[in-house]
């Protein structure tokens, strides 16, 4: 079942806050590495979730494409 806008949303918000937080930690401490490597994993997780899904994507040109 796909998640709703809503839901999306709120995903996004939530990984914005982890990341903003990480942020501000390795600001005071740029030799905890380990703090860079999680704000990436989070980047990637933001860019993925605001990527259109595959299906989103296809079911609005499926009809054109006929």
């Amino acid at each position: 079942m796909p998640e709703t806008t809503i839901e999306e949303k709120k995903k996004r918000e939530d990984l914005k806050a982890k990341r903003d937080l990480l942020f501000e930690r390795y600001v005071k401490r740029p030799m905890d590495t380990h703090l860079a490597l999680e704000i990436k994993v989070l980047d990637d997780q933001l860019a993925e979730e605001a990527k259109p899904s595959t299906a989103k994507y296809r079911s609005g040109f499926r009809g054109r494409l006929k």
